[in-house]
C-alpha cells in the first residue's frame, strides 16, 4: 500500500525550486503522519515535566493503540519507549517496513 502526502518541514509546506510542493511517499510517510499525530494529541506535551512512571508508561501505551488504529501500521508491532528526552516510537508496516519515529 504506498502512502503519498505533501511533505511538511518546520511546520510548512516544502517547495521545490520551481514553488510546487515536494510529496512523501512510503514508510516516510506514514513517519510524518505519526509524528503529526503524535504532535495533534498532545502525548509529547503531557510528558514534558512528568515524573510519575505509571503515567509514562500510559502515555507511552495510548501512543502505541493510536499508531496501531493506522491501517498502515502492522497490529502489533508498535513500540514506544523514552531515551533521555526522545520518545521514540517504532512499528512495522503491512509493506514490511520498519517505521522510527524520533519526537
Amino acid at each position: 500500500m504506498t502512502s503519498i502526502d505533501l511533505l511538511i518541514q518546520d511546520d510548512d509546506i516544502v517547495l521545490s525550486d520551481i514553488g510546487e510542493p515536494l510529496l512523501v511517499e512510503g514508510v516516510n510517510c506514514v513517519a510524518q503522519d505519526l509524528r503529526h499525530m503524535i504532535r495533534e494529541k498532545a502525548y509529547a506535551w503531557r510528558m514534558i515535566g512528568e515524573r510519575n512512571k505509571t503515567t509514562i508508561a500510559a502515555l507511552c501505551t495510548d501512543i502505541e493503540l493510536e499508531m496501531e488504529n493506522d491501517e498502515r501500521i502492522y497490529p502489533g508491532t508498535a513500540s514506544v519507549s523514552l531515551s533521555g528526552e526522545s520518545l521514540i516510537c517504532e512499528a512495522q508496516t503491512v509493506d514490511g517496513e520498519r517505521v522510527v519515529v524520533t519526537v
